[in-house]
């Protein structure tokens, strides 16, 4: 029998082969794809959220015209209404 030295009894490691240049590619275009996806993620969620800070705007800029266009049974405007949104932005200046 052929005795083997204990230097060869060591498992096979393999070494890292290296990289096609078409896998390069492909990791490539999966790593762009990636960045694509993430980009239009975001952009959609950012547009989401202009979208809804501009609805809650409009919404409160109608609420202050519909006050401040009230009229009296004489046709003038309501001076107390503007008397009171003028102290409800004073109050929330102050907080």
């Amino acid at each position: 029998m052929l005795s083997v030295p204990a230097s060869h009894k060591t498992p096979f490691i393999r070494r890292k082969q290296k990289m096609s240049s078409y896998q390069k590619t492909k990791q490539e275009y999966e790593r762009i794809k990636e960045e694509r996806a993430r980009k239009q993620e975001e952009f959609l969620k950012d547009k989401a959220q202009r979208e809804e800070a501009l609805k809650i705007y409009k919404k409160k800029k109608m609420a202050t015209y519909q006050l401040l266009k009230r009229k009296t049974k004489k046709g003038q405007l309501n001076l107390n209404l503007h008397m009171e949104l003028l102290l409800q932005k004073i109050q929330a200046q102050h907080k």
